[in-house]
């Protein structure tokens, strides 16, 4: 249960709390709403490519896994306005390719490009008022055009400042409790995803509260629950402006952005699985003035040779927290887009080939029954080339080792990659196997908290204590839990 203790501000709407107390009295339980699973490689996109065509198709054939489509802005009166479309054709391809489809709701513009209205802080008091209400209306969007969730991209410091007019922790953590009440509900079909993404100052400055705004959001919002899936930490931005490279800039090199994600970690308890690594793809990824310039704030290479390069970054973090690092997240696919254009390599393939190089053996716990996930090359009744796949008491072999390639779940012993079917089992069960890796939707699993979903079935992994495996219609129940193995 989490603790709480009463977080001042001068603002305050209403008790804020945040679980700080027990900290260092308690070990950290790990077993409960925790995400597993391959690590983000994140794109944002507005739709379209650097030729200003269609973006998805090809965000579709890359290897990117999370696509967010920005951004959802409110007007004076908080009503959602003008907002990013996804046809439905598009989103089919990117959900059969296995990619998970957010709206980002926010953004940094102080001004709605299409109707000119300020949407910052004085929409984003309008809303504070009725935060259900902009709950509703964000829901009901994601319904409707069949997004897989919510991102929540803040960026008015105003609000976590002395003298604001609302108070930013308060509307964000309302903000998150009610669009995943929202989104939790039975006409949503897995679509209760959430993500923030935040500037690491939100981390790291406490501003006019008593500890930093994000560490209070998180603590309010998902010690207990599973409400944010994970952050894209927005590692940018905020070096030039701060002074600079040893001038009090924050994120300007490779060992920074590692040292800030570690502090995070350490100083608030944070799952460093929750926590991605948001960078631009290319150094026109920051402007300054108008007509825009570039000025390359927080970008990194993906490789240098030096060491200051998203590489270093990726494999430092792979070392620090194995299985453990939550990813990489790019701004954005107009600027990856380009790359293609010019002949080099994308940065998706670029992060996708850094993220597997150094990635960690997973080892897939079932919560209830407290055995592994194993296979053999039995054939499962199914003939040659196939396994069979089973659970099995813990024991450390290879057979129990798994491996990801982006939404692919490979056995490091056999090769073959998890696969699955409508068959078997009866009552509406899938059967689960495994099969020569050959990127069809029934070999493309999607972790959502600590459950496994089948993108092309829609059951969820299961298992019992027989040692059986298989797919049923996704229950929250342990038995689709998988999560870090208990002695």
């Amino acid at each position: 249960m989490k603790p709480h203790i009463a977080v001042k501000h001068s603002l305050k709407r209403g008790p804020i709390v945040l679980g700080f107390a027990l900290m260092l009295l308690t070990t950290l339980c790990y077993g409960q709403a925790l995400d597993f699973g391959p690590p983000h490689n994140v794109i944002y996109s507005n739709g379209v490519d650097s030729s200003g065509n269609d973006a998805f198709p090809e965000i579709a054939n890359s290897d990117y896994t999370d696509v967010i489509v920005n951004f959802l802005v409110v007007d004076s009166n908080c009503q959602l306005t003008s907002p990013p479309y996804v046809s439905p054709s598009d989103m089919q391809t990117l959900h059969n390719a296995g990619k998970t489809v957010l709206v980002s709701f926010g953004g940094a513009d102080d001004v709605n490009q299409n109707t000119g209205e300020d949407y910052t802080s004085e929409a984003y008091q309008v809303c504070s008022r009725n935060v259900e209400n902009l709950a509703t209306q964000i829901a009901n969007l994601v319904y409707a055009n069949g997004f897989d969730g919510v991102d929540i991209d803040f960026e008015d410091n105003s609000a976590f400042s002395a003298g604001s007019a609302y108070d930013g922790v308060a509307f964000l953590t309302q903000l998150t409790d009610d669009l995943y009440s929202q989104l939790s509900q039975p006409r949503f079909v897995r679509q209760n995803i959430i993500t923030h993404a935040p500037q690491t100052d939100y981390w790291l400055q406490n501003y006019n509260y008593q500890y930093p705004p994000y560490a209070q959001i998180y603590w309010n919002t998902t010690w207990s629950t599973k409400e944010i899936a994970w952050f894209n930490n927005q590692t940018y931005n905020s070096c030039l402006s701060a002074g600079g490279p040893g001038n009090g800039g924050v994120d300007c090199t490779a060992q920074d952005k590692v040292n800030n994600i570690m502090k995070i970690v350490n100083s608030w308890q944070v799952d460093s699985r929750r926590l991605v690594v948001g960078v631009p793809v290319s150094y026109c990824g920051t402007t300054v003035g108008d007509p825009p310039q570039c000025n390359g704030d927080g970008y990194l290479p993906w490789s240098s040779g030096d060491g200051n390069d998203m590489d270093t970054v990726i494999l430092q973090l792979q070392q620090a927290y194995p299985n453990q690092f939550g990813g990489v997240m790019g701004w954005d696919f107009t600027l990856d887009s380009n790359q293609v254009d010019q002949g080099n390599s994308t940065w998706s393939e670029e992060m996708s080939g850094s993220l597997l190089e150094y990635q960690a053996t997973w080892v897939g716990f079932d919560v209830q029954t407290k055995l592994c996930l194993d296979s053999n090359t039995n054939g499962n009744g199914y003939g040659n080339g196939y396994g069979s796949v089973y659970t099995d008491s813990c024991n450390g072999s290879n057979s129990q080792h798994w491996v990801f390639t982006e939404n692919v779940i490979i056995d490091t012993q056999t090769g073959l990659c998890l696969d699955s079917n409508y068959n078997g089992n009866g009552n509406g069960k899938g059967s689960v196997y495994t099969d020569s890796c050959n990127g069809g939707n029934y070999q493309n699993w999607q972790f959502v908290g600590a459950t496994i979903v089948n993108r092309q079935t829609g059951y969820c992994l299961d298992s019992d204590i027989y040692g059986n495996v298989y797919t049923d219609s996704c229950n929250t129940g342990n038995y689709q839990n998988w999560g870090p193995v208990i002695d």
